[in-house]
């Protein structure tokens, strides 16, 4: 079964345009490894994360991401 969105706790810090991920359990440092190697592609195109959805912080439990060819 999936886990849920609450129970992760990553941090995200949005410098400038850049945003970095930085986990803080051992499952979320292999989540974001799982989706490094999904994202950059050394032999083929990297892939792009396209936002799904909307995001209101006050109403969303999590924004939504999609991972697409560029």
């Amino acid at each position: 079964m999936p886990r849920k969105w609450k129970e992760m706790t990553m941090k995200i810090s949005l410098e400038g345009s850049q945003v970095k991920f930085i986990p803080e359990t051992d499952h979320e440092k292999e989540n974001l490894d799982a989706l490094w190697k999904l994202v950059v592609r050394c032999d083929e195109d990297s892939k792009v994360l396209c936002p799904v959805g909307q995001y209101l912080p006050h109403e969303d439990e999590a924004a939504s991401f999609i991972v697409q060819d560029q």
